[in-house]
């Protein structure tokens, strides 16, 4: 802390300019500073509770902190006042002289109110078969079965994170097979995927499938809308088609540090025209952009604008995200966002990093 301390004396009258201090001041070296268990990280686990899946991250190059799973979140005062269970007035205090300032003695730094728990050794989970219904328990899965979702759909470890801290990812048995699911918190939906990456075998009336969509499934219920009933303040929201392309907008969310957007998908376009009324309600008044399939018959956009039509009606400014002219090094043309995750040749890639997301809401504080 020296270093601080001999910078801030050395800024003279502007000592208090607490906007450059921000700056100079981040919140990965405060978590350290407080003596908080843990490593600060992009996604990591959460400093201020028991965190078995990491569900916290740190962003806009440490200036910003957002918890996953209980939606607070601030700059670097307000993860000191988190931390330390103390007022906005206490914690700027405690800021500043972190940072070296001169100012009023004040009560020595109090120990953390709640204590953070030691680290836990990942416990082996039981391989049990869940019922064929829409109601998955939510589990973690191993560290190998969300490494093996990482790299089996070219997604970063951050983006499952993040779907595991959206409750929208779980790891269950299903038809006997130890499975992927994205599923819904409020049990509306859930979709299973096998971790081998083989299809499920005919079984009755179903024929071979690479996803297994569970009884009970609404499949009118875009996966992830339930999330607005627990953190309300997303502004944009991206509607894709497909589990995949879900986990691929995850994937971006987190490259692009957009946590500004929520993804949402609609799981298959064979859903049609209709959104289920209450999740429209959810979304109402909200900037959505549709990433539908460049099918060859033209399907995938069909589907979108009808989206689009029930999305303008409740509300909503829409767009439509097409992949024309975007390539794999391959030369075969993008399909969806999965195919962007991965093998784009260079100058599809310049163009993704540029248009992909829509651009930040200014006028909206973002919610994580």
């Amino acid at each position: 802390m020296k270093t601080h301390t001999a910078h801030a004396r050395a800024a003279g009258p502007h000592h208090h300019d607490i906007p450059a201090l921000k700056q100079r001041l981040r919140i990965p070296e405060v978590w350290r500073a407080l003596g908080l268990t843990g490593q600060p990280a992009h996604v990591c686990r959460s400093p201020f509770r028991q965190d078995r899946s990491p569900s916290f991250s740190i962003y806009q190059d440490g200036r910003r902190w957002k918890d996953f799973a209980t939606g607070e979140e601030g700059d670097v005062i307000d993860f000191i006042a988190a931390a330390r269970q103390t007022g906005k007035g206490e914690a700027l205090q405690h800021f500043l002289e972190l940072a070296g300032v001169p100012c009023q003695p004040s009560r020595p730094l109090p120990p953390p109110a709640r204590k953070s728990p030691p680290p836990q050794k990942a416990e082996p989970q039981k391989e049990q078969a869940q019922p064929d219904g829409v109601n998955v328990a939510l589990q973690n899965g191993t560290e190998a079965d969300r490494r093996l979702v990482a790299e089996t759909r070219r997604i970063s470890p951050e983006a499952v994170s993040l779907a595991l801290a959206l409750r929208t990812l779980t790891f269950a048995i299903v038809r006997g097979f130890r499975c992927w699911v994205l599923t819904d918190a409020q049990g509306r939906c859930a979709e299973a995927r096998r971790l081998d990456g083989l299809p499920f075998p005919e079984c009755g009336t179903l024929g071979r499938r690479k996803a297994h969509t569970l009884r009970g499934s609404r499949k009118s219920w875009p996966l992830g809308a339930a999330v607005l009933h627990r953190v309300p303040g997303f502004r944009t929201l991206l509607l894709v088609e497909g589990g995949p392309d879900y986990l691929a907008a995850l994937h971006f969310a987190t490259a692009l540090e957009r946590w500004d957007v929520l993804p949402v998908a609609m799981l298959g376009r064979g859903t049609g025209a209709r959104i289920d009324p209450a999740a429209l309600e959810l979304m109402r008044g909200r900037r959505v952009r549709i990433y539908p399939h460049n099918d060859a018959d033209g399907g995938g956009v069909k589907s979108a604008r009808q989206w689009a039509r029930q999305l303008h009606a409740a509300g909503c400014t829409v767009d439509i995200y097409e992949f024309n002219g975007l390539q794999r090094t391959d030369g075969t043309p993008v399909k969806d966002l999965n195919d962007c995750t991965s093998g784009l040749d260079a100058a599809s890639a310049a163009e993704l990093h540029h248009s992909l997301l829509p651009p930040p809401d200014l006028e909206v504080h973002p919610p994580y």
